[in-house]
Formats: structure tokens, sequence, C-alpha cells
């Protein structure tokens, strides 16, 4: 299939819709691997959100704060009962992220932002969607838009705003076929996916902590850095690269999938500073997790 070679430059990734998007998070029966004979649901929940990141250009780079953490648990079908850290070998199990670029502000709706919708949002059967509704997506690149005289034009990618792609209304009859989520009024489309411009540590293995007083494995993302301004979440899936399941016994299975919370990335001239390291921080690095201290609030120098 031909790709127009300004495309290729872009930061976005046009996977289209992901084959295993059905079956994500729902239990799934082992053939091979450390839960051989079992059928197993893993889930991932989001502990802590970054809250800001700094542009990276070329050097000094620095990673989104605080860092991103995640914990995952697996259940037996039978009675849904939890397996507790013991029961589970850390050995090949990885959380990797994707970024989407989001709106600053999010619309009301009637599914809260950080809630996965439906399988009908995945397949594009919007169930409760009128055409009073507004909602919105990221086209993909390259489309058509007017210039200031109302002519019609067709933009590539490099000609996109530098803070943040170009939001479009979803056509009540035409609406996008790859929605992965909703955050607000916004339909997040797996082709707006913008993982390359992540830069740092995206495949993570868990570390085993107490948390709240119970044994927990979380995946701590404390390396991770962003190569365009604006705001985007993230998205987390968790696999077991030595298993194989029913009806897929050729590919690792992607267990587990949760969509996090907004952040922004500002540009080196507008960054705030950064505020102390939170609690949840601070008990990770005694388990011996690279991530960045600090005591106090550190304010950026604002550039004149």
């Amino acid at each position: 299939m031909y790709k127009d070679p300004q495309i290729l430059n872009d930061f976005r990734q046009t996977s289209g819709t992901d084959f295993q998007n059905g079956v994500i998070g729902a239990p799934q029966s082992v053939i091979s691997g450390q839960f051989e004979g079992k059928t197993i649901r893993a889930e991932l929940q989001e502990l802590q959100k970054a809250e800001l990141g700094r542009k990276y250009a070329r050097v000094d780079r620095r990673p989104l704060d605080p860092p991103p953490v995640t914990k995952t648990t697996s259940a037996g079908l039978h009675f849904e009962k939890e397996l507790t850290c013991d029961e589970i070998r850390n050995l090949g199990i990885m959380c990797t992220v994707d970024l989407f670029p989001v709106p600053e502000q999010p619309g009301t709706s009637g599914i809260p932002a950080g809630v996965v919708p439906p399988n009908g949002y995945r397949s594009g059967n919007y169930h409760g969607y009128t055409e009073s509704s507004t909602l919105t997506y990221y086209p993909l690149h390259p489309f058509k838009t007017s210039d200031i005289n109302g002519r019609e034009i067709s933009v590539s990618p490099f000609q996109i705003p530098r803070r943040q792609p170009v939001l479009s209304p979803v056509a009540h009859n035409d609406p996008p076929k790859d929605v992965v989520h909703r955050f607000g009024n916004h339909l997040i489309t797996e082709s707006s996916k913008m993982t390359p411009a992540l830069v740092g540590e995206k495949f993570i293995e868990p570390t085993q902590v107490d948390y709240k007083g119970q044994k927990a494995l979380v995946f701590v993302f404390g390396d991770l850095a962003v190569q365009r301004e604006g705001t985007f979440i993230l998205r987390y899936r968790v696999f077991d690269i030595f298993s194989r399941m029913t009806g897929d016994p050729e590919d690792p299975p992607l267990m587990a999938e949760v969509f996090g919370g907004p952040f922004r990335v500002y540009s080196t001239r507008e960054f705030p500073g950064l505020e102390p390291s939170t609690d949840l921080t601070r008990s990770l690095s005694k388990y011996g997790v690279r991530v960045t201290l600090r005591d106090a609030e550190r304010k950026s120098k604002k550039r004149t």
C-alpha cells in the first residue's frame, strides 16, 4: 500500500483498529505458559498519572512528572478469585504505553473521562449518539480543510500546529471506524496514536511492592518524555510474552489495558516547574525503582 512520504515523517502511527480489542480484559483460556490450563482475566489500574512534562527536543531530557504508575491484578475464572503475587511469576510480564492527543478541556458527556467506552464505541455503533451531540476527533492526516478565503485545501502533517493536532467534529453519517476510547465528548481513534513521539522506556517489567498493606505488582514509567507540546493521555497494556491463548496460539496475548488521565507537555519557555515528589513516588524509590525525588517545589525560570 502506498504511503505519502510526508506522512511517514509525522509522529502518527496509522495502524488502524487493533485486532485484539475484543478480547482485551476478557477471560482468556491459557494453553501454554505459567497459567496453562486455566482461564484468566487480568486488569490494569492507573495508580498515579503524570501531571505535566517539558517538551524534549535533543538535549536535557526531563521525564513526565510524577512518573506514571499502574497496578496489575489477575483472577481465575472460578469465583473470580484474585491471584496473589506469590502465585504469579514476574518473568515475561510486560507493560507498554501508547500516546494519544486529547483536547485541553474535554466536553461533558454521559460517559466520564477515563472510562473505557462500551463495545459500541469500538465498532462505530454509537449508542445514544444524536445529531445534537458535539463529538470531536483528530482525523488522520492529510485531510481537507479551508483557507481564510473558504477554499478547500489539503493539509500535510508537517503543517499541523506544533502544539496540538487540528480538532475535527464527528460527522453523524460518517463517524470514525477505529474509535478505541472516549474522553469527555472527544473520540480517541487508533489512527491518532502518537507513540513515536514518546522517548524513553516504553516497555516495563513489574516490581513487587507493598501498596496499602498488601503486596502488589506495579509498573513504573519513570523515564518517559514527549517530543510534542500539547495535552495527552497514555494507554497502558499488559501482556505475558511466555503465554499463549486459545484463538491466537502464535502471538503473546494482550491481557488488559487502561487509559490514563490527561497531562500537559509544555515548551521550555512556558514550563511552570515541578511539585515536590508524591508520597507514592517516594515509596517506590525504597524498592529500588529509578525515579527522581524532590523535597521542594522547583519553579521554572521564565525566559524573556
